[in-house]
């Protein structure tokens, strides 16, 4: 990436465009990034974010719903949205000459949505069978059930579709409401990435966006970061396996000892050759998968491990697990793990700016965390300047048996004893 490709225009207004020139392709990825994730719900308005992601492609003032499908489609583009802790992103892939109306239809979401009371009701519907088929997949229930237990009574660690008795109570007036407080200029963010033209961007998103609501509100504050301890949450369900996650407090974006814990993460759970997988799964046979499910925000983070096990195999695997991170916060890493893990970063990072969506993201969470550009070289440098002795000490911060949290879910039986993992 050339840093010359970049630009950035920020509107008086207070809202944001980036930009990165890519000539030599024939696509363009758009999107509309809005500071208004579920940590800035509250304690009544729980799913609100993802609810209202959803609601705003049943139509606007300009376009029904089936016009806003028909409009993509007659292009051949891809549009799609989704809803984060700490922002919202509604996006299209397009050929180039069509970004003009991959623009108008994205800014017409945030403009004009009819935020209508019966597609609320039908599309409450649609958002209540999304939480009741979260219940019956414990391998991802098991994951809201971990952010929980990790963080309680944390907006942090609240799940992103909200609660049934949430959802149902929403009404449209609530939707409004959170739209006209959360939906504002110095929220949002339209990034743009492809063959296009800074100034044709800027030019065609200002006259889109020239009704958006100003700013009324006083500046909101991010929730604090979460206190940590050492938790454990048990479910009992009707499953064949036990679903586990276990896991610890880690860094936030902005901290310089993310990049030795995603490191770390690498070495102990990132691919065939890590640690856990060898363990666990190539010399016992006791899982099919074991991989990473750490997560970094600008408040907080965490660094858990997932899989799932035959139930009598469970305590046997978390006894596994507790005896490798007790054995890296002793012995540290070696060079060969440290130089696979530094080899499969620079991979993944080079690799993921090859796709214009990632590039749209990057863009998008550089500004939101950083406010400004990191270029691909100083990335590289902070992940490839870490050290067999910054690892180790991570490794010793993070795996401390007060920050400890394990979530079980599985066919556990009325008294049985809680699973427990031990990291010494």
């Amino acid at each position: 990436m050339q840093d010359s490709q970049f630009q950035k225009t920020t509107l008086p207004n207070g809202l944001r465009i980036l930009t990165e020139r890519h000539p030599y392709v024939h696509s363009a990825t758009v999107g509309v990034w809005i500071v208004a994730g579920s940590i800035y719900e509250q304690d009544h308005e729980r799913g609100l974010a993802h609810l209202l992601e959803h609601l705003v492609f049943k139509g606007t003032q300009r376009r029904s719903m089936h016009q806003i499908a028909a409009t993509m489609d007659s292009i051949g583009g891809q549009m799609n949205a989704f809803t984060d802790r700490e922002y919202v992103c509604y996006h299209a892939k397009v050929l180039s000459e069509h970004t003009p109306l991959a623009l108008d239809l994205l800014c017409d979401l945030m403009i004009g949505p009819r935020l209508d009371a019966d597609d609320l009701e039908l599309e409450k519907g649609v958002v209540l069978e999304e939480i009741k088929s979260l219940e019956d997949t414990p391998e991802e229930l098991v994951e809201d059930l971990f952010t929980e237990t990790i963080w309680p009574r944390s907006r942090w660690g609240r799940s992103i579709l909200g609660t049934p008795k949430s959802v149902a109570g929403c009404s449209a007036d609530n939707v409004r409401d959170f739209m006209q407080r959360h939906y504002t200029p110095s929220n949002i963010l339209v990034t743009a990435v492809g063959d296009v033209q800074h100034d044709d961007i800027v030019r065609r998103v200002t006259k889109l966006l020239r009704d958006l609501p100003g700013d009324g509100a006083a500046p909101r504050r991010i929730p604090r970061q979460p206190i940590v301890q050492a938790h454990r949450a048990q479910l009992s369900r009707d499953s064949e396996q036990v679903h586990l996650c276990c896991g610890t407090r880690a860094y936030a974006y902005t901290d310089p000892k993310r990049f030795a814990a995603w490191t770390l993460d690498t070495i102990m759970t990132g691919g065939s050759s890590s640690r856990l997988f060898q363990e666990i799964r190539e010399k016992r046979g006791l899982c099919y998968n074991i991989g990473p499910l750490s997560v970094s925000y600008r408040a907080a983070g965490f660094w858990a491990v997932a899989t799932s096990v035959a139930p009598e195999t469970a305590e046997r695997v978390l006894d596994l697990i507790g005896r490798e991170l007790r054995r890296v916060k002793a012995k540290g890493v070696t060079s060969a793990e440290l130089k696979r893990a530094h080899q499969m970063a620079r991979a993944n990072i080079l690799l993921a700016e090859e796709s214009s969506s990632y590039q749209m993201s990057r863009i998008a969470r550089h500004e939101l965390y950083y406010g400004r550009q990191k270029p691909t070289a100083e990335v590289l440098q902070e992940v490839l300047s870490v050290t067999a002795d910054d690892v180790h000490q991570v490794a010793n911060e993070m795996f401390d048996a007060s920050l400890m949290n394990l979530a079980a879910i599985g066919p556990f039986e009325d008294g049985a004893a809680p699973l427990r993992l031990d990291v010494g």
